[in-house]
């Protein structure tokens, strides 16, 4: 039987399910701290960018600051890790960073294929917590940019708040029950999916620790 028998409807996460984010941002990161200081350790870097990164930008989907402001902070925690005073130029900085970034975006094995291959058989979206503006640019990079971007930056509240799903099957046309969310996060794509009333199906690239809802490891199984 296939993933998506009665599905009337596809949600796809993008960070990490679409797009092989966590791969580009330890590239970005490594780039980065090699041209602030060519003899840190890059890898340690990466582990406390991580950690700050998954801090702050908790911050910003639970509305305590701004998309540009849980950015800046991020810097200014990390700065003190390369031995160094905050930076008064943090959008500069930040900015130096993200090049690295951006420049190794690339989609996770199978993603673009599967989502063009489900679009020509039913609605297909993207479900993502972020900024709708940058969000938007990464889906141009993997080469679907007409796909329906759902963005919690313009949403009633970021996932996993019931609302996010519930305005995305809105706008796609189709009832929650009869909607599957695809992502690899078991939060947002998964238990909160299901609590707004979607399937949910794991995107999990290793073990699946007795999951909730069925597991892939490779996109393309969506297509059998």
């Amino acid at each position: 039987m296939s993933l998506l028998d009665g599905a009337e409807a596809v949600l796809f996460d993008l960070d990490d399910t679409l797009l092989d984010y966590s791969t580009a941002r330890d590239a970005g990161i490594r780039a980065w701290v090699a041209e602030v200081d060519a003899a840190r350790h890059a890898g340690d870097a990466v582990r406390v960018w991580r950690e700050l990164e998954e801090h702050h930008f908790r911050r910003y989907s639970a509305g305590e600051v701004s998309f540009d402001e849980q950015r800046r902070d991020r810097l200014r925690a990390f700065w003190p890790h390369l031995g160094r005073a905050a930076d008064d130029e943090l959008d500069r900085a930040f900015g130096a960073y993200f090049a690295h970034t951006e420049a190794a975006w690339a989609p996770v094995p199978g993603a673009v294929e599967t989502v063009r291959s489900l679009s020509e058989r039913l609605p297909v979206g993207v479900l993502t917590n972020g900024n709708a503006e940058l969000q938007a640019r990464k889906l141009l990079r993997l080469g679907i940019p007409d796909v329906p971007l759902f963005a919690s930056s313009e949403l009633p509240a970021p996932k996993p708040d019931v609302r996010a799903y519930e305005a995305a099957c809105t706008e796609l046309g189709v009832t929650p029950a009869r909607t599957v969310m695809v992502g690899d996060d078991l939060t947002n794509d998964v238990e909160g999916a299901m609590l707004a009333g979607l399937r949910a199906v794991w995107f999990r690239r290793g073990p699946d620790g007795g999951a909730p809802a069925p597991v892939i490891s490779d996109l393309r199984e969506l297509l059998t």
